[in-house]
């Protein structure tokens, strides 16, 4: 594998080593930027380029909180490695193939990752609905390792599609939404146990993705109609009983001499259940959260999820967790007398969480609720 010089291989290493790691929470074994697109990056020059960019990102994402001596060499030269691998994979557009679209796809995701780490939230977006774009179309005649990594690149545009729908109110799932259709899983609604945690957290996903689209589309296509709104409430129903199913063959798997990443994924996953089944119950109840024990079991799993990130003391980003969006959802909802414990708590995490997912930032939303308390407190 050539990279023409020191720095380059530096941070290349870097991003193996200690990015793709945070990237996803996931054991090795099955870490898609291990597994999959480190294989590829031996041939794909776009993809070693983007890498070395994001590993460049990333370091400079970590000395935000040091006092690092010279940031603009790192991010000069994340970006000429960036604009590199943008002028390598053009020419990959025109070229149709399975192998362009995984090559464009994961250029794509580690674009999305220069930019979340560089706080460019609008340029993060706008490779999201590029890459989303590529996926309405289904990718055909794959073997199935290349199926294997159609799935992953999927699950992970359907997780930072429906955090930046919510966190940018606009619809961002569509592509993610067009692949599901075409390539409908025979298992969505089995009722087996899950066969490991990556296909759990696909299948997740996948529900996130449906939930997300039904969502946009009770806000735009019944604001005016009754007999599509009824519509949108079957298709809600209908989402939540394909939820039930998926948490009875969560609990019914067998998740014992996990590894420290596995035990990881799976203290994720716990988050992730707790979120759905606390939205859920938002969604159902009536005026203000008043019952501080409607938050007990997701603040559990914050907890339990926060605490390994805390003691690593260090700035942190992932594109992966239910994490900082969760806590914010419950600041946000915490607002009786009766629950601004709960409130407390969850900014308590934020403040001494240093941590990115996506376009979530703990420090960001902390800095919002403090601004919205001196607000309150002035009138």
């Amino acid at each position: 594998m050539t990279l023409s010089t020191e720095w380059e291989r530096f941070y290349f290493h870097h991003f193996l080593h200690w990015t793709a790691k945070q990237l996803l929470s996931s054991p090795d074994a099955s870490n898609f930027w291990l597994r999959h697109a480190f294989p590829l990056a031996h041939d794909c020059t776009a993809i070693r380029y983007s890498m070395v960019a994001v590993g460049a990102s990333h370091r400079l994402f970590m000395a935000r909180s040091a006092a690092h001596l010279k940031p603009w060499e790192l991010e000069r030269l994340a970006i000429h490695q960036y604009n590199k691998a943008i002028a390598v994979i053009m020419p990959s557009m025109s070229a149709d193939s399975v192998y362009n679209r995984h090559c464009i796809l994961i250029c794509c995701l580690l674009f999305v990752s220069v930019e979340g780490l560089m706080g460019r939230y609008d340029d993060l977006v706008r490779h999201l609905r590029s890459g989303n774009q590529l996926l309405s179309s289904s990718l055909k005649d794959f073997t199935s390792d290349e199926y294997a990594v159609n799935e992953k690149l999927v699950e992970m545009f359907s997780r930072l599609s429906t955090e930046a729908s919510n966190f940018c109110g606009k619809n961002v799932v569509s592509g993610v939404s067009q692949w599901y259709q075409v390539n409908a899983s025979p298992n969505t609604i089995s009722a087996r146990p899950f066969r490991d945690l990556d296909e759990a957290s696909y299948e997740l996903q996948r529900l996130g993705v449906r939930r997300t689209d039904n969502a946009w589309y009770s806000r735009v296509e019944c604001e005016n109609d009754d007999t599509d709104d009824i519509e949108s409430e079957k298709r809600r129903v209908i989402i939540h009983e394909n939820f039930d199913i998926w948490n009875s063959r969560f609990e019914a798997m067998s998740c014992v001499n996990l590894s420290a990443q596995g035990n990881s994924q799976l203290c994720n996953l716990r988050l992730g259940q707790q979120f759905w089944k606390l939205t859920s119950a938002v969604l159902t109840g009536d005026g203000p959260i008043s019952d501080p024990t409607l938050f007990h079991d997701f603040m559990a799993a914050a907890t339990s999820a926060a605490e390994p990130l805390i003691a690593m003391n260090q700035p942190t980003f992932s594109l992966d967790g239910d994490l900082i969006s969760g806590l914010n959802f419950i600041a946000a909802l915490a607002i009786s007398p009766e629950v601004v414990n709960v409130k407390t708590q969850a900014l308590d995490l934020l403040r001494r969480l240093d941590r990115r997912e996506g376009v979530w930032d703990s420090r960001d939303v902390v800095k919002l609720y403090e601004l919205m308390a001196a607000s309150d407190e002035e009138t």
